[in-house]
C-alpha cells in the first residue's frame, strides 16, 4: 500500500467496523473462533484474518483504526499458542517495537497514549504463561528494546498532570506491568528506580494466581473509588470458616464476593457529598451518642439536689434553691422535689438536640451502609446477611426514642445511652456475646425457675400463709400475691431458703418444717438452678475464647490464600510479615476482585479466567500450597 491507500483505509468506517467485529468474535478467549478465523477448513478458499490484521497494523501508524487493530489482534491470540506463533512469524514484535519507539504523531496527540497502552497489552499477551513461553519470549526479546520501554514509561508519567492524564496513567501502568513481567522471567531488575516513581504517582497492586499449572503475578491499577468499612474488615478477619484449607479458601471467596458488592453499594451513596460525610464519620456518631449522654449525667450529679435537704443544712442555700423552696411551699407542687440552676433547661435542649442529631446520623449511616444486606428471609449461605428483626435495629430505635424523651425529661432518659459504651469497646462486646452465647438455653431456665417458685407458693399458701408478716412486705393473702412474694425473695441472696419471718411459728416442729422447706428450695433453686445458669454463661465464655484463640492461631501461623505455614515459609528464608502483607495480602485480592468486577475494558487471559472462577466461587486459581518466592528459590537451586 502507498500513503494514499493508507489514508483511504484509515478513513473508511467499514474497515473499522470489520476489525472491531473480528475482535468481538474472539473476545473472552474463544479458542474455536480464534482458530476458525485463521483457517476455515469448511471453505474452498481459506483466509487468515490474523495475518491480514498484522499486515494492516504494518500499514497504519496512527488513529482509531490502529487501536482497534491491536485490540482485535490481542483478542485473536490471547491464550492461544498457535495464534501467537503465527503472529510472531509475521513480525508482529518488530511492528510493535517500532510503534513503542515512535514519537507521538503531531496530528493525533490525544490518542498517542492509548496507542502505546494497547501496544503494551499486546506485548504482555505474547509473553503470558504457556507451554511455548520460552520460545515466544526469546523471539520477543530479540526485537524489544528495554531501554526504549523504560523511557516511554517515564514519558507517560510526565504527562499525568496534563491533558489526557488518564490515558497516560493507563499507558504507564501497562508498560510498568510489562516491564515487571520481563524482570520476573529473566530474574533481573529492569524496573530500578521506576518502582519508587510509580509508587508515588500511581497506585498499583499485585496478586499471585495459578494459571495453567504456573504461578502468575498479576498487576492491576487500584481503583480510585471504593471503601471497605472497618466493621466489614473485622467481620472477615474473625468470620472465615477455618475447618480446612479448601473450606477457608472457598469461604474467603464468598466473603470477597459480598464485600465487593458492599463496596459497590457504598460507592453509590458516597457519590452524594452529604451522605458520604455521614457514612464516613460513623465512628464520630458512635462516640457522640455516648459522650454527650455522659456529660449530661455528670451535670445531673452536680445539679440535682433535694430542695428540702438543701434547705435543712446549716449553710446558706443557693438563690435558685431558695426560690424553688418558696414556690414549692406556695403551690405545694413539685413532682421531683429538685431544682436545677438557671440555664439548665436551655443547656439540656442544646445538648439534647446535638445528641438527637448524632442518633439520627448513626441510624442513617447504618441503614445506608447495610440496607442491601437486610433480608426478610435469612440466607445462611450469605456471610454478611442481616435479619430484619436483628436486635441492633431495635437498639438503634431505642436510642432515638430515649434521645427524644431525654429532652422532655430534663436529661433523665440519657442514662440509658451510657450502655452504648459496649459498642465502642470490643472487649465489652465480647463479654456480652460470651454471656449470651447460650441465650436460648438460658431462656429455658426462666420458666423452670418460675415453676419451682409456683410450687413453693402453693405449699406456703395452703399450709403456712399465716406465718407471713405484711409489715415486712411478705404477702400471702392470695395465691397470686404469694407467688409474687416467693419470686421476690428468691431473687435476693440468702444462706438458703427464703428466710421468711415465720410469724407465730416458734415450736421445734416448726423448725423441722422450716428446715425441710428451706433446704429443698436451696437445693433445687440455688444449687441446681443458679449453678446451671452460671455454668451455661461460663461455657459461653469458654467457647468464645476457644474460637477466638483458634482463629488467632490460624491467622498468625497459616496463610489464608495459599495455606502455607509460618514455619514452612521461615525455613525457605521468607519472613511471615512480608508474605502476608505483600505477596498474599487478603485485601489486595479483594481489591483485585473489585477491579475485575468494575473494569470496563478488556481483560487478559489470566484476568478473564480469574473472574470466571471467582463468580463461581471456585478457589482453584488461588496459589494453593505455593508462592512465587519459594518456587523461584527452588528453581535457582536446581
Amino acid at each position: 500500500m502507498d500513503d494514499q491507500d493508507v489514508g483511504i483505509v484509515s478513513s473508511t468506517p467499514i474497515i473499522r467496523l470489520s476489525v472491531q467485529l473480528i475482535g468481538a468474535m474472539c473476545d473472552g478467549q474463544y479458542t474455536d473462533m480464534q482458530n476458525y478465523l485463521r483457517f476455515q477448513d469448511n471453505k474452498l478458499i481459506s483466509h487468515n484474518f490474523l495475518v491480514m490484521l498484522i499486515r494492516l497494523l504494518h500499514c497504519v501508524r496512527s488513529g482509531e483504526l490502529l487501536m482497534d487493530t491491536m485490540k482485535s489482534i490481542n483478542s485473536m491470540i490471547s491464550a492461544n499458542d498457535t495464534a501467537k506463533e503465527t503472529a510472531i512469524e509475521n513480525d508482529i514484535v518488530e511492528i510493535l517495537n517500532t510503534i513503542v519507539a515512535s514519537e507521538a504523531p503531531a496530528n493525533d496527540p490525544e490518542n498517542a497514549q492509548e496507542i502505546k497502552s494497547n501496544c503494551y497489552s499486546l506485548l504482555s499477551t505474547l509473553v503470558e504463561q504457556s507451554n511455548m513461553l520460552n520460545e515466544f519470549y526469546d523471539k520477543v526479546r530479540e526485537e524489544l528494546d528495554i531501554k526504549t520501554l523504560q523511557n516511554e514509561i517515564h514519558m507517560h508519567l510526565g504527562h499525568l498532570g496534563s491533558e489526557g492524564g488518564e490515558k497516560a496513567q493507563t499507558a504507564a501502568f501497562k508498560g510498568y506491568a510489562l516491564l515487571k513481567k520481563i524482570s520476573s522471567l529473566e530474574k533481573k531488575d529492569y524496573v530500578g528506580k521506576l518502582d519508587e516513581e510509580i509508587s508515588q504517582k500511581l497506585k498499583v497492586g499485585s496478586v499471585e494466581v495459578q494459571w495453567k499449572g504456573h504461578l502468575e503475578k498479576v498487576y492491576y491499577p487500584i481503583p480510585k473509588s471504593g471503601y471497605i468499612r472497618n466493621k466489614i474488615k473485622e467481620e472477615l478477619k474473625w468470620g472465615v470458616d477455618r475447618k480446612s484449607k479448601f473450606d477457608k479458601q472457598r469461604d474467603f471467596l464468598q466473603w470477597s464476593s459480598e464485600i465487593v458488592d458492599d463496596v459497590v453499594h457504598q460507592r453509590y451513596f458516597m457519590s452524594v457529598p452529604f451522605l458520604n460525610w455521614i457514612m464516613k464519620h460513623e465512628v464520630w456518631w458512635d462516640w457522640l451518642v455516648f459522650i454527650i449522654a455522659l456529660m449530661i449525667q455528670l451535670w445531673l450529679l452536680k445539679e440535682w439536689e433535694d430542695v428540702n435537704w438543701v434547705m435543712g443544712k446549716d449553710e446558706e442555700a443557693p438563690p435558685h434553691i431558695e426560690e424553688c423552696y418558696e414556690e414549692q411551699n406556695r403551690t405545694g407542687i413539685n413532682s421531683t422535689n429538685v431544682c436545677p440552676s438557671e440555664g439548665f433547661r436551655f443547656t439540656i435542649i442544646c445538648l439534647g438536640t446535638v445528641h438527637l442529631a448524632a442518633c439520627l446520623f448513626l441510624g442513617l449511616s447504618y441503614f445506608l451502609s447495610n440496607y442491601h444486606r437486610i433480608s426478610l428471609k435469612f440466607d445462611p449461605n450469605k456471610r454478611m446477611s442481616i435479619k430484619w428483626h436483628s436486635f441492633y435495629h431495635f437498639y438503634l430505635l431505642a436510642l432515638l426514642v430515649c434521645s427524644c424523651l431525654g429532652i422532655w425529661t430534663n436529661g433523665v432518659m440519657y442514662c440509658f445511652h451510657l450502655f452504648h459504651i459496649a459498642t465502642l469497646f470490643d472487649l465489652l462486646g465480647r463479654v456480652i456475646r460470651g454471656a449470651t452465647t447460650h441465650a436460648d438455653q438460658l431462656l429455658v431456665c426462666v420458666p423452670f425457675a418460675v415453676i419451682i417458685a409456683y410450687i413453693y407458693a402453693i405449699i406456703y399458701f395452703f399450709f403456712f400463709r399465716e406465718m407471713f408478716d405484711n409489715t415486712k412486705m411478705e404477702y400471702c393473702d392470695s395465691l397470686g400475691r404469694c407467688l409474687v412474694t416467693v419470686l421476690k425473695n428468691s431473687m435476693r441472696p440468702s444462706s438458703g431458703g427464703h428466710n421468711y419471718s415465720w410469724k407465730d411459728r416458734k415450736t421445734f416442729t416448726d423448725l423441722w418444717m422450716r428446715l425441710l422447706i428451706d433446704s429443698s428450695f436451696w437445693i433445687l433453686f440455688t444449687i441446681i438452678g443458679l449453678n446451671v445458669v452460671t455454668s451455661l454463661i461460663l461455657d459461653g465464655f469458654r467457647q468464645l475464647k476457644a474460637e477466638r484463640e483458634k482463629a488467632l492461631r490460624d491467622m498468625t501461623t497459616l496463610c489464608t490464600i495459599c495455606g502455607l505455614s509460618k514455619d514452612h515459609l521461615t525455613s525457605h528464608g521468607i519472613a511471615w510479615s512480608t508474605h502476608v502483607e505483600r505477596e498474599h495480602n487478603l485485601w489486595s485480592y479483594i481489591t483485585f476482585f473489585y477491579y475485575l468486577q468494575e473494569h470496563s475494558g478488556r481483560f487478559s487471559a489470566v484476568e478473564n479466567e480469574v473472574l470466571h472462577k471467582f463468580k463461581k466461587l471456585d478457589p482453584s486459581f488461588l496459589p494453593s500450597g505455593r508462592c512465587i518466592s519459594i518456587d523461584t528459590k527452588v528453581e535457582t537451586k536446581e
